[in-house]
């Protein structure tokens, strides 16, 4: 047929056709009166057809029908050896370019095909003849015994083996470390198993990388232990250096109270005075009135012998007190009634300052009831506190100190003490809470340094601001706690 025939007839064929494949088909002449007479033959499974055609009545006959499909089972044929060399190209490509070590052999381990990879890494040439050669020739000594007897029959038996084999470089003599994977190879066709393949991966680079792994992991387990002495032995310093401040601090709190009682020394010794005199007095009265007899004499003897033992035991107080502030006292915090604590810190300051005219104003807080603290050192923060304003205002005209509870928040009570002196030097004031810095001429430096000590030891702060009504106010703040039964 012409070719503008057939290329008619083409854009003629529809699915039809391919369902109906061996069935003759009829079309009207594309270049003329009559018929076109086709006959259609199936290529392999059916996805291609084979058309002829013809304008000559009674096609097609038997033999156009014969010839017409053995010219399609031949295409067919042709078709699936192209295909499958085309197969064969692509899988050859793709093992020979592989870097994995890959090779077949027959069912009894007679040695086929090695791709170039694999012959590099076993120190064979790519024009070696292998055909001699047998699969235990490729693997160490020393992994022979188990290639034969374990892998081998594996693979043949479970179709699969997979695990690290030492193969051996021909060249060289060198164990390498592969992961193997051998596996059986089944004709397509169901006639049994036909090659035994693998495919196997040199192992050194990850050997290598594991043996820097574990050789890092080991210098750093070394150093972690290393570290950890020097944190244990930083530790267990700190904790000395933490032992040797709190006891410096502690004999600083004791020197500081010995410094505020040897002040108080003069005023004491006068205070005591008074009643020991009057035990002197009284004594040698007595003695006086025993040198003589009589009934009136003996009850007077009595009297003056209780005003005796009244003014010794006044002078025992006042003694027992000084004691009580000196003696460094236990260290343990508690709840504390913080009216009484002051009532009892402002008493003490005075001793011996009674000839002052100073008011001193106290003044609670009714929310601020109590304070979680160690008694006898905040009695010394106000004791040196209120001693120091005494001090300062003692020429100052209409003197008065005020001190003052407030509570801050449900957690903080803050205390205050302000007085209306001169206030604080500005030029001092950074370094006010520094040892042996003092503002009055005799004082060693040490009361605020310690008093800020004592109350920075209870989580507290302490610091001076100028009193806005003139002179200084000094502010600290203390935990607050609910009173206790």
């Amino acid at each position: 047929m012409p070719r503008e025939v057939t290329e008619a007839i083409r854009l003629e064929i529809s699915p039809e056709w391919f369902e109906s494949a061996g069935r003759p088909q009829v079309m009207s002449n594309p270049l003329g009166p009559g018929n076109a007479h086709i006959a259609t033959a199936a290529i392999g499974l059916g996805r291609s057809i084979l058309v002829a055609g013809s304008f000559g009545p009674g096609f097609p006959r038997e033999t156009d029908r014969l010839m017409l499909s053995i010219a399609a089972s031949n295409v067919a044929i042709a078709l699936q050896r192209r295909e499958a060399e085309a197969d064969e190209r692509r899988f050859v490509a793709l093992v020979e370019r592989s870097s994995d070590f890959v090779a077949f052999s027959d069912l009894n381990g007679g040695v086929q095909f090695v791709n170039l990879a694999g012959r590099e890494l076993v120190g064979i040439e790519p024009s070696d003849d292998i055909s001699d050669m047998h699969v235990v020739d490729f693997v160490s000594s020393s992994d022979q015994e188990l290639l034969l007897n374990q892998c081998w029959p594996a693979a043949l038996t479970d179709r699969r083996w997979m695990g690290e084999l030492n193969l051996c470089n021909f060249k060289t003599g060198e164990k390498i470390p592969f992961l193997v994977d051998i596996f059986r190879i089944d004709d397509p066709r169901g006639h049994g198993p036909m090659n035994v393949a693998t495919v196997s991966r040199d192992l050194r680079r990850q050997k290598q990388a594991e043996r820097e792994l574990r050789r890092l992991n080991e210098s750093l387990e070394r150093s972690v232990e290393l570290r950890t002495a020097e944190l244990m032995a930083e530790i267990t310093e700190r904790k000395r250096a933490d032992e040797r401040s709190r006891e410096l601090q502690s004999a600083l709190s004791h020197a500081g109270r010995l410094s505020v009682a040897g002040e108080m020394a003069a005023a004491l010794a006068h205070e005591l005075n008074q009643p020991l005199t009057a035990v002197a007095n009284s004594a040698n009265a007595a003695l006086r009135l025993l040198a003589r007899s009589g009934s009136m004499r003996t009850e007077s003897v009595r009297e003056i012998m209780d005003d005796v033992a009244g003014q010794a035991l006044r002078a025992g107080q006042i003694l027992r007190r000084l004691r009580d502030f000196v003696t460094r006292g236990k260290s343990e915090k508690k709840s504390e009634d913080i009216e009484t604590l002051i009532r009892e810190a402002n008493a003490f300051a005075r001793t011996g300052l009674e000839s002052l005219e100073v008011s001193v104003g106290l003044f609670f807080d009714p929310r601020a009831s109590h304070i979680y603290a160690n008694r006898i050192q905040i009695q010394q923060v106000l004791v040196n506190l209120i001693r120091n304003s005494l001090e300062e205002v003692a020429s100052t005209p209409q003197a008065k100190i005020d001190v003052v509870t407030r509570q801050i928040n449900s957690k903080e009570i803050e205390i205050s003490v302000a007085d209306n002196g001169r206030g604080v030097v500005p030029l001092v004031v950074d370094k006010l809470f520094q040892p042996f810095v003092s503002t009055r001429h005799d004082g060693m430096g040490l009361g605020l340094a310690i008093c800020r000590s004592i109350v920075e030891s209870h989580n507290g702060k302490l610091w001076y601001e100028p009193n806005p009504g003139g002179g200084a106010l000094f502010r600290f703040t203390l935990s607050s706690v609910e009173p206790t039964e």
